[in-house]
């Protein structure tokens, strides 16, 4: 029996706005060795991340990025500044891979 339900898509919630989006329209956030959060272009960097959806990367409220970063809110402000001027595309964890016939998938 085929399901009639689609492909399962992950969601994941935003920190400042608490909405649920699926993970491509999502940035990541990580916090690196010194503690500071770095992006996560590729979503896939060890640790915790933290989600931010791109309406809120574009125009961060600082009551929500200081409730969400506490001190690390201007450096989140700089990082979240880069993505919103960045397309869609350039963050979204590269490009998709292509599919054999059989339905597997290339592995590069």
């Amino acid at each position: 029996m085929a399901s009639s339900a689609g492909k399962h898509v992950p969601l994941r919630r935003c920190v400042m706005c608490r909405a649920s989006l699926p993970k491509a329209e999502l940035v990541r956030l990580v916090r690196d060795a010194d503690g500071r959060f770095a992006l996560d272009p590729t979503g896939r960097a060890g640790g915790r991340g933290t989600w931010v959806c791109r309406r809120c990367a574009g125009d961060p409220a600082d009551k929500r990025l200081k409730q969400a970063f506490r001190g690390q809110a201007g450096h989140v402000r700089t990082l979240l500044a880069a993505v919103s001027e960045a397309p869609a595309s350039e963050t979204a964890g590269g490009t998709p891979r292509a599919r054999h016939r059989d339905g597997g998938m290339n592995v590069r």
